[in-house]
């Protein structure tokens, strides 16, 4: 199995390609082999919310039991991840006094940052996987990134994150007690920094921003250690990073740009899935009209043969159609294919319209998982 190994999943790839879809078939597959799986998404869709039959995705784990009987021996859960929630845990973890937990939770510098700073929707999204495999709640998690198209950002969140709340940022902002001419020198442009932001933000934002970090100082080392441990999870061995992409080539540039900057990371992608893929559809010489016909047979009358042969024509105009998009997609695949080499690519077979959301989420899985080999 492509992930049988892998306790971390995750998908990368440009917006719009069914990232979302995907991670959840392959947290889908995790529940059927037995394990506890967890697929936390960014950004879901309501659809698939409604084919995992539930009524909304929250912070917390959801059980998925509309699948149940595909797993028998495993679980399926799910959430929606809330950086800002995430952050308050974090900091709820480091910081065990009540009151000092509280002062800085309600500090607006704080909510503030932790709402916007660059970054921090990616780091929160791993550090969420990183408590949860902390508290072995679930054996495995597959992981769905926000639709950015820079897989890199997970990859670099951990330390552009730790670069804001380092000394060299905090020092501003404290008071010291040093006397060497280079920490007053400090002193003397972070009171200068300070004044001219008290003009412009006002006084009571000023004395929020030094409690802020006079606060968040005695954190640097374990915040730093934090992260330290959550990049260690994105890059180690085990972790299985797989590319989605569709069968278009500006998706595919995409998604070949993705894997070599990955690959520049240390971070080799396993495979690659593209979705939504046409499949030809190859009938019998002549076992189209004859089917119409036939049925233009038992209908009976001219005017219905003549709306027969109407409703013929315009079939076989859309199988020509369908044909070509199959050959374009086809051709899309073996793209693919070439800088893949020696990495396998899997096949997600295009949905009809019309279907449910549950049997569109059933028949992708199907075609995904079916043989278990890359098609």
């Amino acid at each position: 199995m492509l992930i049988a190994d892998a306790p971390l999943v995750v998908c990368v790839g440009p917006g719009g390609v069914g990232k979302t879809t995907i991670s959840s078939l392959l947290a889908l597959r995790q529940a059927a082999a037995g394990k506890r799986s967890l697929v936390l998404t960014i950004d879901p869709a309501r659809r698939l919310a409604d084919a995992l039959g539930l009524a909304e995705l929250t912070n917390d784990p959801l059980e998925i039991t509309a699948f149940s009987k595909m797993h028998p021996g495993g679980s399926l859960s799910a959430l929606m991840l809330d950086p800002t929630a995430t952050f308050d845990h974090m900091i709820g973890l480091l910081v065990p006094d009540p009151a000092r937990r509280q002062a800085l939770l309600s500090n607006r510098v704080y909510q503030n940052i932790s709402r916007t700073l660059s970054g921090t929707l990616e780091y929160m999204a791993v550090e969420r996987v990183h408590e949860l495999f902390r508290t072995q709640q679930f054996d495995r998690v597959v992981l769905d990134t926000p639709p950015t198209g820079n897989a890199l950002d997970f990859l670099e969140a951990p330390d552009r994150v730790a670069t804001f709340f380092s000394d060299k940022v905090t020092r501003w902002f404290m008071p010291s007690v040093a006397e060497s001419w280079t920490t007053r020198l400090w002193n003397r442009a972070g009171a200068a920094a300070l004044s001219l932001i008290g003009r412009v933000a006002g006084q009571a934002f000023v004395d929020e921003t030094v409690s802020f970090f006079s606060a968040f100082s005695d954190l640097l080392g374990p915040f730093r250690s934090r992260g330290e441990q959550v990049g260690k999870l994105l890059r180690d061995p085990h972790t299985v990073f797989l590319v989605v992409c569709a069968p278009d080539p500006a998706r595919i540039a995409e998604a070949q740009v993705l894997s070599e900057r990955l690959a520049d990371q240390d971070c080799v992608p396993r495979a690659f899935i593209v979705n939504r893929v046409e499949r030809a559809f190859l009938p019998g010489p002549g076992s189209i009209e004859s089917a119409v016909l036939r049925a233009a047979s038992l209908l009976g009358g001219q005017e219905e043969g003549e709306r027969t042969r109407a409703f013929l024509d315009r079939l076989e105009t859309l199988h020509r159609q369908q044909q070509s998009e199959a050959a374009l997609h086809a051709s899309a695949v073996e793209a693919v294919r070439e800088f893949a080499s020696p990495r396998p690519v899997f096949t997600v077979p295009r949905v009809p319209a019309g279907e449910s959301p549950r049997d569109s989420l059933l028949a992708m899985y199907l075609g995904l998982f079916a043989k278990e080999e890359p098609s």
